[in-house]
């Protein structure tokens, strides 16, 4: 090979590589349980009286936090207080989560916030006239930028006709600052219709039943087509008894522009059962195509637990062969690296190579309840991609800022 033609091919190489680092977003493992500030802690004092939050943002695999002053939300009890929760991120910097603010009672209140300006916007009441209200299901709320409007923003939550039908979106405008609802000019009729979080992908929001599969819409246009994705053939549950479970043996998450569908299986979703032998669980991904042909869905990867424990990166990671983890989140930039939870080792596994590439050991998802684990799974914990002007700017409310 003649030395231009070397020099050019590793300048197409770099150019390649600088690209591919471009496309690579920050992001950091964020809790989705709120710090709530109290009079004896230092951060709270850092917070009042001028700002609203502050972010406690740390290198992956190490939780990050939203922490939020008193006066904003009562507490973290559960039950039978609702835990405070952020229900939806955008890669703009904007949270949305809910909170009780009186220590008394179960409502919740919802919150937009800005994490560049540290400033959190409680959304109002929405009006009587209206005939409706939020639905309880609070992990049914999404969060989508307006591509009309720079800079704004829409709530929405779909509102059910019954518990395999919906028919209308309940909304609210930040470019107007008002609630308001559309009928939907189609929506298929399912199975009794779980909430397993909502998406906002490729300019829709995505409803997700871990059970069943995906609704999703354009909330913009005046009478939305609300669509549904079943999950990829035998993936479909009928029957089920535990939610929880499902939370910690499936989710759909989005990775490198797509989205992708994780099961843990050869597990029993049967909470008498979950301590009976496993039939050689395996770890499953697949990833959406197309969403309007079928199949809807690409096979990609399965992974024996086998394999896995038997590499010599499980054992030197401190994790335990023969346990079964709990479904986590998945890397953002790169959808063969599906993270885990066992007890409070939160651990990084390319599926690919059935190897461990990342470990936190104690990693706590609910700071005021550290020893309990029953937060340490999918419901609790996501990848938030974060805005590079964000890190590159530093955020002041942050003890640690990450590197760019």
């Amino acid at each position: 090979m003649s030395s231009d033609v070397a020099e050019s091919s590793r300048a197409g190489e770099e150019a390649a590589e600088r690209e591919a680092s471009e496309r690579q977003r920050p992001w950091v493992v964020l809790s989705t349980i709120p710090v709530v500030g109290g009079a004896r802690d230092e951060r709270a004092e850092k917070i009042l009286p001028d700002t609203d939050l502050l972010l406690d943002l740390h290198d992956p695999p190490r939780p990050s936090f939203l922490l939020v002053p008193k006066r904003t939300a009562a507490g973290t009890s559960w039950p039978p207080r609702p835990v405070p929760n952020i229900a939806a991120t955008d890669s703009s910097a904007r949270l949305l989560f809910n909170a009780t603010q009186d220590e008394g009672a179960c409502d919740v209140d919802y919150f937009l916030c800005d994490a560049r300006t540290r400033t959190a916007a409680r959304l109002p009441a929405v009006p009587s006239d209206l005939g409706v209200q939020l639905h309880p299901r609070r992990r049914s709320v999404g969060l989508i930028p307006n591509p009309h409007r720079l800079g704004h923003y829409m709530i929405a939550q779909l509102l059910p006709a019954s518990a395999t039908h919906h028919e209308r979106l309940l909304y609210y405008s930040t470019a107007t600052q008002e609630w308001g609802t559309k009928y939907l000019a189609s929506s298929p009729h399912h199975q009794s219709w779980g909430a397993h979080g909502v998406l906002y992908h490729d300019g829709l929001l995505w409803w997700v039943d871990a059970a069943y599969g995906i609704l999703f819409c354009d909330p913009f246009v005046k009478e939305p087509n609300l669509r549904l994705v079943p999950l990829h053939d035998g993936c479909e549950m009928k029957a089920v008894r535990s939610r929880t479970l499902l939370d910690k043996r499936r989710f759909v998450r989005p990775s490198e522009g797509e989205l992708r569908y994780v099961e843990v299986r050869g597990l029993s979703y049967d909470p008498a059962a979950v301590d009976d032998p496993q039939d050689y669980p395996t770890v499953w991904m697949w990833t959406l195509v197309d969403p309007e042909v079928p199949p809807h869905w690409r096979f990609e990867e399965k992974a024996s637990f086998t394999d896995i424990w038997a590499h010599d990166t499980y054992t030197a990671a401190g994790l335990t062969p023969g346990k079964v983890p709990s479904l986590a989140f998945m890397d953002p930039n790169n959808h063969g690296v599906v993270f885990f939870f066992e007890g409070a080792s939160l651990f990084g596994l390319d599926v690919r190579a059935r190897r461990v590439v990342a470990c936190e050991r104690e990693c706590y998802i609910n700071l005021s309840h550290q020893a309990d684990m029953k937060f340490h799974y999918s419901r609790f914990v996501d990848a938030w991609e974060l805005p590079p002007t964000l890190l590159l700017g530093g955020d002041p409310s942050s003890d640690e800022k990450l590197e760019d």
